[in-house]
């Protein structure tokens, strides 16, 4: 048995070149259409990760760069969506960062994973204004490269549990005392998690993907601990971090699974395995959007109620693909991007206006991380 965590959903894509990709509404009862312009440029560092979330306790977004090979850094949202650096250097080789309220004080911190063997993940306290101090204590993976990490309430108790997926290919859980100071569970989950309620009984279940290939489900039996609850065969490719997220894509109230890594063939449909409501889930492909080796994320993009869905390509363009209602993915036609590569990005609102925007992490070349605001609430007219 093991034990299991919530991610929180991911989006990634690529900073275009251009001034806005749009997609207009093709003909009656096709998806509405979406439109993004590019909002702001920020940093000059490798960074893996990109994570929302108001440090400062002013009502908007700021966001946290993880970076590689450099210091990792604190952004401050002005509310508009435009960014100022705060000064903050949070240590460098990072990948992943979680942002949570780690030790109770009503704030949210920060837990950031270090992608070498010299130095484990550790978390950063929060003071209320935005300003971080190390916790004095790390998750103990010195001799780890951990790649991404995920914050949620393992065991009910009201404080944020942790798990860390690490290069080697498996998962660790490790338990809050209340206090943002982390303890190690066993035994660790073989291949890469995406967790969520798949059953509705209200605690956490797990899909994973396996190295060897195909599908395994985790059913929480209570307080976090787990069983097998059935496995299914997939031809994908093993991804990479943010390659899969669960999300209600036929907005029949439970979490489906999909899976956006069709290895080097720009040719794979994309994978989806549909929930009955009771955490069984069904194998479907949807030949419609066609995926290669990248990663995903989902969010209502076009304000439609339904979710969509945008992947980060291997070094190519990333498509947009809109929900047709029924939980499939029409390709927009949007592509953003001109296949740099990106590391995992954040959606939210971070202009304020109601909709979501993205906030691009640009891993290869060093940066910049780009900004792209989302136009469903906003005139293309009206000036910024």
């Amino acid at each position: 048995m093991t034990r299991a965590a919530i991610v929180p959903s991911m989006i990634v894509c690529l900073a275009s070149v251009a001034i806005s990709a749009s997609c207009q509404e093709a003909s009656d009862g096709a998806p509405r259409g979406v439109t993004f312009v590019e909002g702001g440029r920020y940093g000059n560092a490798p960074t893996f990760q990109v994570a929302l979330g108001d440090l400062d306790g002013d009502g908007d977004l700021d966001a946290v760069f993880a970076n590689m090979h450099a210091e990792s850094e604190v952004w401050l949202n002005d509310g508009s969506g435009r960014f100022t650096d705060s000064g903050q250097r949070l240590g460098a080789e990072a990948h992943g960062v979680g942002i949570g309220d780690l030790d109770g004080d009503g704030d949210v911190d920060l837990l950031i994973t270090r992608a070498s063997s010299a130095a484990p993940s550790s978390a950063y306290f929060n003071d209320g204004s935005g300003r971080f101090t190390p916790s004095g204590g790390d998750l103990g993976d010195r001799r780890e490269a951990g790649s991404f990490v995920s914050l949620f309430d393992l065991e009910g108790d009201g404080d944020l549990d942790a798990a860390v997926y690490y290069a080697r290919r498996y998962e660790i859980v490790y338990v809050n005392d209340g206090t943002g100071q982390f303890t190690a569970l066993s035994p660790a989950i073989s291949g890469m998690a995406s967790w969520g309620d798949l059953d509705g009984d209200g605690d956490v279940d797990a899909v994973v993907q396996r190295f060897e290939g195909g599908y395994l489900t985790l059913r929480n039996t209570g307080e976090g601990v787990f069983t097998e609850a059935g496995s299914i065969d997939g031809s994908v490719e093993f991804g990479p971090p943010g390659s899969a997220t669960l999300g209600d894509i036929d907005n029949d109230g439970d979490l489906d699974f999909v899976d956006a890594d069709g290895g080097l063939s720009p040719e794979t449909p994309l994978t989806i395995l549909r929930n009955d409501g009771t955490g069984s889930l069904a194998l479907v492909a949807e030949p419609r959007f066609l995926t290669s080796l990248g990663r995903i994320a989902l969010g209502d993009f076009n304000g439609d109620g339904a979710l969509d869905v945008l992947i980060h390509w291997h070094e190519r363009p990333d498509p947009v693909g809109l929900n047709d209602g029924a939980g499939g993915f029409i390709d927009s036609g949007v592509r953003l991007g001109n296949g740099d590569w990106e590391g995992v990005s954040a959606l939210g609102d971070l202009d304020g206006d109601g909709d979501l925007d993205i906030f691009v992490a640009r891993y290869g070349g060093g940066g910049p991380n780009t900004v792209w605001l989302n136009q469903a609430n906003v005139s293309l007219h009206e000036p910024r």
